[in-house]
C-alpha cells in the first residue's frame, strides 16, 4: 500500500465494563485451560481443533459445527454473567460477531458435497453464526458482522463500545469463531499463509454500559508504516500491559521488536506464542486475560491483518468482571 493512513474515534463519555465471557479453544473450555507458557504441546501440529458441543435442541439438529460453537459460546458466557437467557432476550441487547474463518467450513461442504445441497446452502452466508445465536437466544437489537483476521475482534470491541455509550443497547455480546478443522487441507497447503498452530476457538463477551468508567480509545492505520502510525499517540500514560495479535510468527516477532523499542518497560503479550492464531478470537481472548491478571487500567490491544492494523485502549476494566 503506497499511501499512509490512519484515523482515531472517540466515543461519547462513559465507558464499557467487562461483565463476563464465555470461551471454547482446542485447548480445552475456559481461559484455565489456556496455557501459560507458548505452546510446546503442540509438538509440530497445525491445528488444535475445539470438540463440537453437544447441544440437546432439535432446532439446532443440522446447524453446522461454527453455529453450535457461537451457541455454546454465549450460554457460557451467561452463565459466567450470571444472566438467564431471557435477560438478554428482546430489543436491548446487541449482537457483534467476528470471523475471518468459520463461514469457510459450510462454504466448503457445500462445494464438496454430493447430496444435500440445499441444507449446506443456508450455512454459507457470513451470518448465519450470528444468525443462529440471535434465533436461539431472541435477541432483536441491533447487529453487526466483521469480517477479517484479529482486526475484526477489534472493531468488534470498538463497535460494541460505540453501541452501549450511544445508548443503542443496554448490553452487547461480542462473540468470534474460528474454525479450520473441516478445510485443513487447504490451510495445510499454505493457500492462507497463516502461522500455525492454527486454534479453533469460540469466544463470547458480555458487555455493558458503565458511566463511571473512562471512554475506550479506537484507532486504526494503513500502509506500510502502520503499526508506527498506530502508536505514535499512545506514547503518553502508563500502560499496564499490550496485547499483540498478528497473522503469522514472522510479523509477530517485527511488531514486537518495534513496540519493546518504543516502549521498553512495558509488558508486552504475543497471543500466537501463548495460545496459537485463532484470529478474530484473539483480541477478545486477550481482553479476557487482562481482566483475570486483574490488568484493571490502560490494557493496550493491538491487531494486525497485514497491511492494515487497529488499536483498542481500554483506560480501565471493571474490576466486577470474572467473578
Amino acid at each position: 500500500m503506497g499511501q499512509e493512513a490512519h484515523r482515531v474515534c472517540y466515543p461519547p463519555a462513559g465507558g464499557v465494563a467487562v461483565r463476563g465471557w464465555g470461551l471454547l479453544t482446542g485447548w480445552g473450555a475456559g481461559l484455565q485451560s489456556l496455557p501459560t507458557l507458548p505452546p510446546v504441546a503442540t509438538q509440530g501440529q497445525r491445528l488444535l481443533p475445539v470438540a463440537t458441543p453437544d447441544l440437546a435442541s432439535e432446532r439446532l439438529r443440522r446447524a453446522t459445527r461454527e453455529c453450535l460453537l457461537g451457541v455454546a459460546a454465549v450460554q457460557a458466557a451467561l452463565d459466567h454473567s450470571c444472566l438467564a437467557p431471557h435477560e438478554v432476550a428482546g430489543a436491548r441487547t446487541a449482537l457483534v460477531y467476528a470471523s475471518a474463518s468459520s463461514y469457510a467450513a459450510a462454504n466448503w461442504t457445500f462445494v464438496t458435497s454430493e447430496t444435500e445441497n440445499a441444507l449446506h446452502f443456508p450455512y454459507t452466508a457470513p451470518s448465519a453464526v450470528p444468525a443462529e445465536v440471535t434465533i436461539q437466544f431472541g435477541i432483536t437489537g441491533p447487529y453487526l458482522t466483521l469480517l477479517s483476521g484479529a482486526n475484526a475482534g477489534i472493531e468488534a470491541l470498538w463497535q460494541a463500545t460505540t453501541l452501549l455509550t450511544t445508548a443503542q443497547c443496554d448490553r452487547v455480546l461480542v462473540l468470534g469463531v474460528e474454525t479450520f478443522q473441516e478445510c485443513a487441507e487447504l490451510y495445510a497447503t499454505g493457500r492462507w499463509l497463516l502461522g500455525t498452530p492454527l486454534l479453533e476457538a469460540a469466544a463470547c463477551l458480555v458487555l455493558e454500559r458503565h458511566p463511571n468508567l473512562a471512554a475506550v480509545r479506537y484507532r486504526a492505520a494503513w500502509g506500510t508504516r502502520g503499526l508506527a502510525s498506530l502508536v505514535a499517540g499512545e506514547r503518553e500514560g502508563a500502560l499496564a500491559s499490550v496485547y499483540l495479535c498478528t497473522p503469522t510468527a514472522p510479523a509477530g516477532q517485527v511488531a514486537g521488536h518495534y513496540l519493546q523499542a518504543q516502549w521498553p518497560d512495558i509488558s508486552l503479550v504475543l497471543l500466537h506464542e501463548r495460545l496459537g492464531f485463532c484470529l478474530a478470537c484473539a483480541p477478545l481472548i486477550a481482553l479476557m486475560l487482562a481482566v483475570t491478571a486483574g490488568q484493571l487500567e490502560d490494557v493496550l490491544l493491538i491487531s494486525q491483518w497485514w497491511d492494515a492494523w487497529a488499536l483498542v485502549r481500554w483506560p480501565e476494566l471493571s474490576s466486577q468482571a470474572g467473578h
